[in-house]
């Protein structure tokens, strides 16, 4: 699929691969609804970008929010026609044991990260089907594939988002809309607490720019491509997971300790940061 001249809607524009993915969608010829929560960080993007406003078009919005999403949904319908391409980016991630986590976390991840996505495609697949040609794209994680002590909640969902999106391209098959899911690996983004950082370095993991992601999901999208896992070895990790799951299961358990040690040094960072500001909810 050609994006130029096409209008795309992407969520979590705000973030590090979302802002990412605003620039390369706008240097593939492409008009974009920016979404996410903070309005004046997106205005701030677009200005920064100095695109012509005529190509972009800030929504803010809460997608924790059912009112918000409606509204999302009727922008991208009529903004200039309507989208041609649905990029379900919006997450949020948690780092720690789950016994420790709570309940507004579990519940902010699983709206966010999934019944958002599905909610949008929902309300949004009556207009794309009447596009000529139409994409979905959701923004997974190799969490999808990976379950991995200290991101329980976050796993669960991206494995949700990951099923989802197989289900769906498989109910759309014979339609011209078509759906892919990408999978990138640890990310350089605020969307990481410092505890997650410092454990990628431990473990010897290798993190990837937003920069890097985005041009990746581009590239799979331009060549059609269904669904992958970006970066090695943690595509191979992906499918012997699918195929010997406890090999896996051997290699984190060996891994442990180390993942447990920085995830309750998160914990003890929240806990002393609530001793001093109070949490907001919501």
């Amino acid at each position: 699929m050609k994006l130029s001249g096409k209008r795309v809607l992407i969520t979590g524009a705000g973030g590090g691969i979302g802002r990412a993915l605003v620039a390369a969608l706008l240097d593939e010829g492409a008009n974009v609804v920016l979404s996410g929560r903070d309005g004046i960080a997106l205005q701030m993007l677009v200005t920064h970008l100095g695109v012509s406003r005529e190509r972009v078009l800030v929504v803010a919005c809460d997608l924790t929010k059912p009112a918000d999403r409606v509204r999302l949904s009727d922008v991208a319908t009529t903004w200039q026609g309507g989208i041609d391409v649905l990029i379900n980016n919006a997450g949020v991630s948690q780092f720690g044991m789950l016994a420790e986590q709570d309940q507004d976390v579990l519940d902010r991840a699983l709206v966010t990260n999934l019944l958002a996505p599905m909610d949008l495609c929902r309300r949004l697949l009556p207009h794309l089907s009447r596009k000529p040609s139409a994409r979905i794209v959701n923004v997974g994680s190799v969490f999808g594939s990976i379950g991995f002590p200290g991101n329980t909640v976050y796993c669960g969902t991206k494995f949700g988002l990951r099923g989802f999106s197989q289900a769906l391209r498989r109910e759309l098959a014979s339609s011209n809309v078509r759906v892919h899911y990408f999978a990138p690996r640890a990310t350089r983004t605020s969307f990481n607490a410092s505890a997650v950082d410092e454990m990628n370095r431990a473990l010897g993991n290798t993190v990837d720019e937003p920069e890097q992601v985005a041009r990746q999901i581009i590239a799979a999208l331009l060549r059609d491509r269904q669904e992958m896992v970006f970066g090695w070895p943690e595509k191979l990790f992906a499918r012997i997971n699918a195929a010997w799951p406890r090999i896996v299961d051997r290699a984190l358990r060996r891994q442990l300790p180390i993942i447990r040690s920085f995830a309750h040094s998160t914990e003890r960072d929240e806990l002393n940061a609530d001793k001093q500001t109070p949490r907001k909810v919501g």
